[in-house]
């Protein structure tokens, strides 16, 4: 599937989204994904869950990988918004990137089933869709890109490096992470103070 498929695909979810029965779809497809994985999760699992008849969710969805599309475009839309929204008023370059860090981990650890599909279904698991799925992760990280871009780190660092390394930091909480003694908070705000006493910057 090409990205203009992609895109015709996402605007022909986005229009079917108005219909009252597409939300809780979305939200009980999310859920199975995440707690019981995707490619264990069947079609007639998803219909169980939100009471629907298998036959009947064809008509919103013809095949699961459009239906994992969908829950992947609203979790990506989501974390995107809440990202932007709170880094808008932030003007110090490493000040933001906290503000990003722990918004981007406060997300992942607070059971949304949405941000764990994005974060556990990584596109290569998903080889016939994987095209579609990377295009919206990418839409997500590129906010991480020009945060980066605009800290001023020495030359000598590889920002696309640096950039794939704190979010594999980040997203590895989810496995390590129990609630207390660490508040998600915390963990974002030590995190890049570590990295700001590690890397050499430039005017500082």
């Amino acid at each position: 599937m090409t990205l203009t498929q992609v895109r015709t695909t996402n605007t022909q979810i986005k229009a079917r989204r108005p219909h009252s029965r597409i939300q809780p779809l979305l939200n009980g497809a999310a859920k199975l994904f995440a707690t019981k994985g995707y490619k264990e999760t069947t079609m007639r699992d998803i219909a169980a869950e939100v009471g629907m008849l298998p036959g009947s969710m064809y008509y919103h969805f013809k095949s699961k990988q459009e239906l994992l599309l969908a829950v992947y475009e609203q979790a990506v839309m989501d974390l995107k918004s809440r990202l932007e929204k709170a880094t808008a008023s932030e003007q110090d370059p490493w000040k933001r990137l906290e503000t990003a860090v722990i918004t981007h981990v406060e997300t992942i650890l607070d059971q949304n089933h949405f941000a764990r599909i994005m974060i556990g279904v990584t596109p290569e698991k998903v080889p016939e869709i994987q095209e579609e799925l990377t295009a919206m992760r990418d839409s997500y990280e590129q906010i991480f890109i020009v945060i980066i871009d605009e800290i001023p780190l020495e030359k000598y660092v590889n920002k696309t490096l640096f950039r794939l390394m704190l979010l594999g930091a980040l997203n590895s909480t989810q496995i390590w992470f129990h609630k207390g003694p660490f508040e998600p908070t915390e963990i974002g705000r030590e995190f890049i103070r570590y990295l700001e006493s590690s890397v050499i910057c430039e005017q500082r």
